[in-house]
């Protein structure tokens, strides 16, 4: 009998200290409550600042492609500027080449001139000879 006591007693005095150290008193169910409310809230503050977080950096790549698209709109106005300079540059050198051509021309035209006027020179420096010719002969 002893043995049949002890193992129809030895469980119920186990579920009775297991029943009774798994009771929480009324104080230990409200700080638990409060432990989770504050834990909800904190939760609640924690999703409304990764919101905020995820609409800042939203904001910050739309900002960042609004600044690359300046960046290639000023790049493309550079390229602009250097294809014009360079137009400019080669309008330059053609303007010169021709204003040295025409240099070139003009000191050329002066040395037809002077040579032109050194044989109207020579021309009127010679002596007219009054030299009768026999017909036939050539002066």
């Amino acid at each position: 009998m002893n043995r049949v006591l002890s193992r129809c007693l030895l469980p119920v005095i186990m579920g009775t200290a297991i029943l009774a150290a798994g009771c929480a008193t009324n104080q230990d169910v409200k700080t638990a409550q409060a432990t989770a409310d504050r834990a909800t809230m904190q939760a609640e503050q924690a999703r409304a600042a990764a919101d905020q977080a995820i609409s800042a950096a939203q904001s910050a790549g739309q900002k960042a492609d609004q600044a690359t698209t300046t960046a290639q709109q000023a790049q493309q106005a550079a390229g602009s500027a250097q294809t014009a300079a360079n137009s400019a540059q080669t309008a330059a050198d053609g303007a010169q080449s021709s204003a040295q051509a025409a240099a070139a021309s003009a000191e050329q035209a002066k040395n037809e001139a002077a040579a032109a006027d050194e044989r109207v020179q020579q021309a009127q420096r010679r002596p007219t000879r009054n030299v009768r010719l026999a017909r036939g002969e050539r002066g």
